[in-house]
């Protein structure tokens, strides 16, 4: 009979304890000082980039000494705070571009990837317009290599399409920019499937002119009814602001000739489908549209700007 049963117990938690320490420990021969850290190192300036020494040291097999301290200095920072880590620098045979030259290694300017992996938020441009572009389905899901873009179509600086000024849907018609690809043949043509990149406006938008009061909401049309911008941009609507309200406001006195310049506007804009065939007919329903200045009052908070054009919505 056993006369110390918490000192048994003691003894056999103590041994399971030494023997999970020594599979640990025997599972684990990663030698830190032969292989250096075995947790990435990541830089986020002058841009976000990782380096793993164990694909270096154990799969390449170099030595530390092959970079250390000629290359890189074994105090962490120095390569970033000397200003010139950058891949201007490393393309003519500093830092990475030692051995990353193409012969040695591949190329710095090759392989992107594999020290920068992808951008997994999109980028998003609010001028000269809100668009947005995912790097991620590009790279990742089309298969495209970073170099198809950059630097030749893109620069690879943030900032640099929009300072040109010809960062334009009229520029991708000519074949730049994203129209390099996005021609109709490489990739969908850029001016089709706008909502792939374009936000519409969520707010309704409030014409004032050449009809006062005067709603539309793009939620109805796009998301609720599955209407593709292009439906009516840009044969039936300009993509441009205050095209519509440029239009002549001021209505003949005739009531035949007043009749006749309203029933051309109609079929000028929202007629090309409100004709009762594709939607309902512009001359029914006339209040979804036209909402009367207690319903722009009631839209815009007060109606202050009911002579300014269309409400904070835009267009």
């Amino acid at each position: 009979m056993n006369r110390h049963p918490l000192l048994t117990t003691s003894f056999i938690a103590l041994s399971a304890s030494l023997l999970l320490a020594g599979n640990c420990l025997a599972g684990d021969d990663y030698d830190v000082k032969a292989y250096g850290p075995k947790s990435d190192i990541i830089w986020d300036y002058p841009i976000k980039a990782t380096f793993q020494h164990e694909v270096h040291t154990v799969d390449a097999g170099l030595e530390c000494s092959s970079c250390h301290d000629e290359l890189f200095s074994m105090q962490r920072g120095t390569a970033v705070n000397s200003k010139n880590f950058t891949m201007k620098a490393m393309a003519e045979g500093q830092f990475c571009g030692a051995c990353h030259d193409g012969d040695t290694a591949f190329s710095t300017d090759s392989n992107c990837m594999s020290c920068h992996g992808t951008a997994e938020e999109p980028i998003i441009w609010e001028q000269p317009t809100k668009a947005a572009f995912s790097h991620n389905l590009h790279v990742e899901e089309f298969s495209l290599e970073c170099s198809s873009c950059h630097s030749g179509t893109f620069a690879m600086k943030k900032g640099a399409a929009t300072a040109n000024n010809d960062f334009t849907m009229a520029s991708f018609k000519d074949g730049k920019y994203c129209g390099s690809c996005h021609n109709g043949d490489d990739a969908f043509d850029s001016s089709t499937q706008c909502e792939s990149c374009h936000f519409p406006p969520t707010e309704k938008i409030v014409f004032n002119k050449p009809v006062k009061s005067v709603v539309f909401d793009h939620d109805i049309h796009v998301v609720q009814q599955e209407i593709s911008c292009e439906s009516c941009h840009k044969d039936v609507f300009a993509m441009d602001k205050g095209t519509v309200e440029a239009e002549e406001s001021v209505l003949p006195e005739d009531p035949e000739a007043k009749r006749e310049h309203l029933v051309s506007l109609h079929n000028k804009y929202c007629g090309t489908c409100h004709d009762s065939s594709q939607a309902f007919g512009y001359l029914t329903k006339c209040t979804v549209c036209h909402i009367g200045v207690k319903g722009f009052n009631k839209i815009d908070g007060g109606g202050e700007k009911a002579e300014a054009g269309h409400s904070k919505g835009g267009h």
